[in-house]
């Protein structure tokens, strides 16, 4: 409570003298003050770091964090601003970035669809990365459009450098699915 509600400072002097006034502003004095009070949790609640708990409580639902039982408010609030503040615009250089970063600039290609897809093909060489490729997809792309996710296998332009007799020491499997290294 920020601010002390006092009616009778409101009236004039002449009318503080009648027992009724001064009884009907002590009624109401509760009341308004009350008002008061929820007005401030209002606006408090406005804002994570000032949020109580059971508006960190909603904001934990909305964004799928689970709580623990040794967690105090200061830390509810931090790990609910920190993931608010991983939401970010949707745009094509974002996604790009981010991509980057989880396969390095050469390990993907991204291709958006008029028809609101999104095809993503992670190179073998960061094929470890596939799955939190998709759960960043998954949490980044808009719900209206549809991710395509796959592995961008070796493709046969690809293996022109190799001969067939390098090819053949290796299972169609290994070719299509590995990284291969150069024998030259």
């Amino acid at each position: 409570m920020i601010r002390e509600v006092d009616l009778l400072s409101y009236i004039p002097d002449f009318l503080k003298e009648y027992e009724e006034m001064r009884v009907i502003q002590e009624v109401l004095q509760t009341e308004i003050q009350h008002m008061e009070n929820e007005t401030e949790a209002l606006f408090d609640n406005q804002f994570i770091m000032s949020s109580d708990l059971g508006n960190i409580r909603r904001y934990e639902q909305m964004l799928r964090l689970q709580a623990s039982s040794r967690d105090t408010l200061a830390d509810r609030r931090f790990k609910v601003l920190s993931k608010w503040n991983r939401i970010i615009p949707y745009t094509k250089v974002t996604l790009r970035q981010r991509l980057a970063v989880l396969c390095g600039e050469d390990g993907y290609t991204l291709e958006i669809d008029p028809e609101k897809k999104i095809i993503v093909r992670v190179a073998l060489k960061s094929k470890r990365n596939l799955n939190e490729v998709k759960r960043m997809l998954e949490e980044f792309v808009p719900c209206n459009m549809v991710i395509d996710l796959d592995l961008l296998y070796n493709q046969h332009h690809l293996l022109n450098e190799y001969t067939h007799k390098q090819l053949g020491a290796w299972t169609h499997r290994h070719i299509r699915n590995e990284v291969l290294i150069s024998g030259k």
